[in-house]
């Protein structure tokens, strides 16, 4: 009998790549299927991975009994649905960021999961890394005071890049969801939702945003300035500051990285980087331990936490004048 904890991967692209790949780091975790538009571009996958499946055909895909869950990594746009039909087969899910493409699709997909009494985590990998556990409890501990702002910027030079689902609109496109769902989820983990939002906006010939700058306000005058753009590099570093001293979540601040804390009196503690790999596996460990313990959300990235996101995403948009 295998004792390994099996996915069905849909999608393989780069992301899809580099998730099998870091499973390679976990002992008792493999890829047993792959399901792609194209049975050509499923057989090259899967020709790679001893033992793995390929498939057309999603219904037979989520028929296959070697499946312990699915990791859903294809473009925006399909997440939805594609997480609605797992979830429906009874599959457990772990859906790519961005969960969906609006909080009405995001609320759909939660009372599916609780319908069918099956897990569904967002595959927002940043939120099960070490260091933001860490992050979490130098928090919670005091160590920089009251949190007074927040700072976060994702901007990569993509404008070179050839990737459909980088600017091609009808398939969620733009730096917003592609890039700016990581700040916008680092800020509500810290912040927690937002009680106004500021968005300006600078968009492709392609109707989708190029970059976007964002201003969260909060109660007691707490702030958070966040940023993502596809046509300029940028540190891609995050500041936390409080009344008593703040911690530099250094490059890269949603992958696996170090922490600098500093405090007001002059005092300086580095937390290095002690990781190996990509770090794609510990959302996979995340959703075996739920299913282990018959949960069907992560404490680390609940429900609720999912569809709070996707409704700052949903303001931003309209502000903006992004529509899908």
């Amino acid at each position: 009998m295998d004792n390994n904890f099996r996915w069905g991967i849909i999608g393989t692209g780069g992301i899809a790549r580099a998730f099998t790949e870091d499973l390679k780091r976990i002992k008792n975790h493999r890829v047993s299927a792959v399901l792609s538009r194209s049975i050509k571009t499923a057989n090259a996958f899967a020709s790679k991975i001893l033992d793995c499946n390929s498939y057309k055909d999603i219904d037979l895909f989520l028929k296959d009994s070697t499946i312990d869950a699915v990791y859903i990594a294809t473009p925006n746009i399909f997440h939805y649905k594609q997480s609605i039909r797992s979830l429906n087969a009874g599959k457990p899910v772990l859906c790519e960021k961005p969960f969906s493409m609006n909080s009405k699709e995001a609320r759909f997909m939660v009372e599916t999961s609780e319908d069918n009494k099956v897990a569904l985590l967002e595959a927002m990998w940043m939120r099960y890394l070490p260091h933001i556990s860490t992050i979490r409890n130098l928090i919670e501990e005091g160590s920089i005071g009251q949190i007074e702002s927040l700072s976060a910027c994702h901007a990569q030079n993509l404008r070179f890049s050839t990737n459909p689902r980088l600017w091609t609109k009808d398939l969620g496109g733009g730096s917003l969801l592609d890039l700016g769902i990581y700040v916008v989820s680092f800020a509500h983990m810290i912040l927690g939702p937002p009680k106004e939002i500021i968005a300006k906006s600078v968009f492709t010939e392609q109707g989708v945003d190029a970059k976007t700058s964002m201003i969260f306000k909060y109660d007691k005058g707490v702030m958070a300035t966040l940023s993502c753009s596809m046509l300029d590099t940028q540190p891609n570093r995050a500041i936390i500051s409080g009344s008593e001293g703040y911690i530099e979540v250094e490059p890269t601040f949603y992958a696996p990285t170090s922490l600098k804390i500093c405090t007001n009196d002059g005092k300086e503690i580095s937390v290095p980087k002690n990781y190996m790999g990509h770090g794609l596996r510990e959302q996979a460990l995340e959703l075996e331990k739920c299913i282990k313990n018959n949960l069907i959300e992560s404490e680390k990235m609940p429900h609720n936490e999912s569809i709070l996101v996707m409704e700052s995403m949903d303001e931003i948009r309209s502000l903006i004048g992004l529509n899908f």
